[in-house]
């Protein structure tokens, strides 16, 4: 597949496909692919051996170019053969021989643990070894069930840990007349299913013999990733909260009304901490998903991200090697993620500051305030996250423009602040 390099905005072919035409057949012919010895060793700068031997291999453009496009029209015709760059639309979920050119080297099964199994190199040495290419994420919004799943997550998390506690309480109270004691006994049964059941099978994940969702730089079962220090953490609180506010017969409803807030608190906390070790250059106090102890800690943002995608989207070690190398090669990824940090950490702390105040002061009815602290961290965390899809194509849109004509954003930013101050 074709891959971005420094300095040339024309994507140059890695790899190349081989068809075979039969006379008089039709229809769409697949790429033939070489089945390899599952003993054999593979490395990704060895390309693949041609699977004719009569032909010689050609380069990616000309092959896509003559692979035959299934089209019920001559627009779709027209449409199916056009060049594509990435400001274009999403691709559909195609097969790989009917999927356009894409304008940068991405292989979604790169983040399989077949893949991972038959390997020789990993994706860091891959890019070491080749400095002028722009490391790729093998995740990706635009096709595959991964997406899928993490929407479906991301969803039933909103349901279960916003929606239902405010429809039970409010239904049950003011609709059924429950007692309030037998309200919370069954918002605290149901309350938070899926982010533990979550959790569970993430952690399990983890402790498998096979290494593939570990942390980068140890094979030990017991070391676990920074989510699921954070994770646990957080539902320590909550649990705690909710059975010191539901124990007694006539419930505090004030106490209820911080899991919410809580949560803010503990993921943010964690956040900010992370970030404020990367901003002072302090070392690893201990290790820190794949940061050793000791070393050089990066924002904080950098760790959930690889810890999401590596385990809950089963994006494994490729992902996190994939990551590491993207994080060492872009200046302006190194960017993109130390901003990211701060702009969820510090307003998730100061948002918690006002829930807490309206939770436990009297001028505030409790009925009012339990409403208010549920409901309005996961609305922040909704519109954040729309903001922070937009701001982060915007950021890797210009990372790829400026990697393709041979840019440096630090030196760029450099000269532009020497040009103010001669100006001045």
């Amino acid at each position: 597949m074709p891959e971005v390099r420094r300095g040339s905005l024309a994507p140059v072919s890695e790899s190349a496909l081989s068809s075979t035409d039969t006379p008089g057949s039709s229809g769409v012919t697949r790429p033939s692919q070489s089945h390899r010895d599952s003993r054999d060793r593979v490395r990704f700068d060895v390309p693949e051996e041609a699977t004719s031997p009569t032909s010689p291999r050609e380069p990616l453009d000309s092959a896509f170019a003559e692979l035959p496009r299934r089209a019920t029209s001559e627009s779709v015709r027209r449409n199916s053969e056009a060049p594509r760059r990435s400001s274009d639309a999403p691709r559909r979920s195609l097969s790989y021989a009917q999927r356009p050119q894409a304008d940068a080297y991405y292989d979604s099964r790169a983040a399989t643990q077949k893949e991972y199994r038959r390997r020789a190199t990993t994706l860091l040495e891959y890019y070491d070894e080749n400095p002028q290419l722009l490391p790729q994420l093998p995740f990706t919004w635009h096709h595959g069930w991964k997406r899928w799943r993490l929407f479906m997550f991301a969803f039933l998390v909103f349901v279960d840990a916003s929606a239902v506690p405010i429809a039970l309480y409010y239904g049950l109270k003011y609709a059924g007349d429950v007692e309030g004691w037998i309200i919370f006994a069954v918002v605290t049964t149901i309350w938070g299913g899926p982010t533990y059941l979550e959790f569970a099978i993430r952690t399990l994940r983890l402790i498998k013999v096979d290494r593939f969702y570990r942390p980068l730089g140890t094979n030990s079962r017991w070391c676990f990733d920074m989510l699921t220090y954070s994770s646990t953490l957080t539902i320590f609180v909550v649990t705690a909260l909710f059975i010191i506010g539901s124990a007694p017969h006539k419930v505090w409803l004030r106490v209820l009304c911080m899991p919410a807030p809580a949560i803010l608190y503990c993921y943010g906390g964690v956040l900010f901490l992370i970030t404020l070790f990367h901003q002072m250059n302090w070392p690893a106090p201990f290790r820190i998903s794949s940061t050793a102890k000791g070393e050089k800690v990066l924002p904080g943002a950098y760790y959930f991200i690889e810890d999401v995608i590596a385990v809950n989207a089963i994006g494994g070690r490729p992902y996190r090697e994939a990551l590491a190398a993207r994080y060492k090669a872009s200046p302006r990824f190194r960017e993109m993620v130390y901003k990211q940090s701060w702009f969820w950490s510090i307003p998730a702390l100061v948002l918690a500051v006002p829930l807490t105040v309206i939770s436990v002061i009297p001028q505030v009815p409790a009925t009012g305030a339990y409403g208010v602290a549920w409901a309005v961290p996961f609305l922040w965390a909704v519109i954040w996250g729309i903001i922070t899809i937009q701001w982060c194509k915007r950021d890797m849109r210009r990372e790829r423009e400026e990697w393709e004509l041979g840019v440096d954003p630090e030196k760029e930013i450099k000269r532009k602040g020497s040009s103010i101050e001669t100006a001045s």
